[in-house]
């Protein structure tokens, strides 16, 4: 009889985890491997023995039962296992090394000077910046002569004259390929002053820090008028756009002239489109300072109200569920695109897919599985997302809702005030109390969550932590999903409807916009900090996820309040030793 029959198991003890995902250590493997790959490049010279190793390791956990017999020690064969685990594990990541330099080419110019010049290229990204400019990732197709190695390599564009003007010719669309004259640079980030940037500018720093972390080398300036589009847009990318002007111009109307100029109404269509450009200054930083600027991300909370919105129209249809991915996905896809095609969104869309496909086939998919999965296939298709902010952001944050926001809500539920009433049993004094219990707990459950995961990443990637968040976000995310709701009501009916749904929808963004202002300028809430190591900000991530995992069956003292007292420990451990 083994160990396992006889009492405690590690390995079932794995298994009966609800977070227990088998691909879980091979993609964290590989996540390290990258990020170990992406900070020293000069292992790029010693790619082929990473990849040799890796297959070498993998040949040997294969091979291992064939060679050996089994032990007849219980004891023994966990050693064998753990060992065939062991040699998996490090010949993914010895292979992910490998991959990373295979995937991600090196600068071909990395003492590259500024000068100016003329390159052709296909647009790749798109965003709006403020005084309509554009801004965005795109791909060199045709080069100077005297940088030939140039084709083919990633740049940052911007294309602005400084003021706010209306382009003569078409608009950028993700697809164009545009001739462009300008400044191309390298991109420095530790030589900032040396390279003819504005080294006192911490942003400038920051701005170059986070170009050279996505393993873009090189960006340019140009002015509109030296800006040609010379192909136009693939049809694809020609509809999203189209998409993109018609909810633009839902969201505009309104019964009194005027009031799409409005401070509240351009935040609402912010809200939607994902275009923070249309933020006023002042209005954008008081959203910074309560830690909910994520309300306007086209990311996991927007693609989560999109889905959201379709299931429920689709189930009032009473729209078979297992077709019901099949008609939304496409629709929630078009969204996405339309609104950028940002990484984000696109990693929220793929988990959301995953998931519900699942759901539809029957397979019984966990979410976290699904998270975990859709983590891999990201950076299997782009490596570099290890080190983006965005990625490692969305993806800690939603697992904390996973591993501790959703349980600590399960939890606080057994509190509420019509607990022991059976349903449809409550009088409406009742409900009404529990439906606030509901939101209140909810909210709070799911803030504090994404906060204990989110405050080390944001105290590494932007020196900053914003406590506020605590307090705001459940009402500000409640307030977006029903200004979202509105607005997403608005595409599908008559533009005399749409536009009282529109002002309902501005009086909430202004509300919000309101208690934004009053709470970072009165108690002022948020805070600067240094920014701790990369290792000390890991370490209290991974103390809070890993804790709320393992003690998933704990008591709720232990699980709710030892995992995020040891993450911030180890935090605030890490800003002293950073003073």
């Amino acid at each position: 009889m083994s160990e396992c029959d006889k009492g405690f198991c590690p390995a079932k003890a794995a298994a009966n985890n609800t977070y227990f995902v088998p691909l879980l250590p091979y993609l964290l493997a590989g996540a390290l491997a990258f990020a170990i790959a992406g900070s020293v490049p000069h292992l790029r010279q010693f790619a082929h023995y990473f990849l040799s190793a890796g297959l070498a390791c993998w040949l040997c956990a294969l091979t291992s039962k064939l060679v050996f017999e089994t032990p007849p020690s219980p004891i023994l064969r966990r050693v064998e296992k753990l060992f065939i685990f062991a040699m998996k594990v490090l010949g993914v990541f010895a292979i992910c090394v490998w991959y990373f330099f295979f995937r991600i080419e090196a600068n071909p110019y990395p003492d590259f000077a500024p000068r100016e010049m003329q390159i052709t290229m296909r647009i790749d990204e798109v965003s709006r910046g403020a005084n309509d400019s554009r801004y965005g990732l795109a791909t060199i197709l045709e080069a100077p002569s005297f940088a030939p190695k140039l084709a083919g390599m990633k740049v940052w564009y911007v294309i602005s004259d400084g003021k706010k003007r209306e382009r003569d010719n078409h608009d950028i669309i993700a697809s164009q390929v545009v001739r462009m004259n300008g400044v191309l640079g390298g991109v420095y980030p530790a030589q900032a002053k040396a390279r003819g940037y504005n080294a006192d500018s911490e942003n400038t720093r920051e701005f170059e820090r986070y170009l050279a972390t996505r393993m873009i080398y090189f960006k340019i300036h140009s002015r509109i008028g030296d800006a040609e589009i010379i192909e136009s847009a693939e049809p694809r990318f020609k509809f999203y756009s189209d998409v993109y002007k018609y909810m633009d111009k839902s969201l505009s109307r309104f019964p009194a002239e005027g009031m799409n100029e409005s401070e509240a109404a351009r935040a609402y269509q912010a809200m939607i489109l994902g275009d923070k450009s249309r933020l006023g200054a002042e209005q954008k930083q008081s959203f910074i300072d309560t830690g909910t600027m994520h309300i306007f991300a086209i990311s996991g909370l927007h693609v989560g109200f999109v889905a959201g919105i379709l299931y429920g129209f689709l189930a009032l249809l009473r729209v078979n569920w297992r077709i019901q991915p099949l008609l939304a996905l496409p629709v929630l896809y078009v969204y996405v695109c339309a609104c950028g095609g940002r990484p984000s969104a696109m990693r929220a869309f793929g988990m959301i897919a995953i998931v519900w496909l699942a759901l539809a086939f029957g397979r019984g998919l966990r979410p976290f599985g699904a998270l975990v999965i859709a983590a891999s296939l990201s950076l299997l298709f782009a490596p570099q997302n290890v080190f983006d902010a965005g990625f490692t952001l969305s993806y800690c944050i939603v697992a904390s809702l996973f591993v501790y926001g959703i349980p600590l809500y399960d939890y606080l539920k057994r509190y509420s005030p019509s607990r022991h009433l059976a349903e449809g049993h409550e009088t409406l004094m009742q409900k009404a109390k529990g439906g606030t219990f509901a939101f209140l707990a909810g909210g709070l459950s799911i803030s504090l969550g994404a906060f204990v995961a989110g405050a080390p990443l944001s105290a590494y990637y932007f020196s900053y932590v914003a406590p506020a968040a605590v307090l705001f976000s459940p009402f500000f995310v409640a307030g977006a999903g029903l200004a979202v709701g509105l607005g997403f009501a608005g595409f599908a009916l008559p533009g005399f409807i749409a536009q009282f749904l529109n002002t309902a929808a501005v009086a909430i963004v202004w509300a919000m916009s309101e208690s934004a202002q009053f709470g970072a300028g009165v108690f002022q809430i948020a805070m600067d900090t240094v920014r701790p190591s990369g290792i000390m900000c890991a370490l209290s991530l991974f103390a809070f996820l890993g804790l709320s995992a393992m003690l998933e069956k704990a008591r709720p003292a232990l699980r709710f309040v030892l995992a995020p007292a040891a993450a911030a420990g180890i935090m605030f451990a890490g800003i002293l030793m950073a003073r």
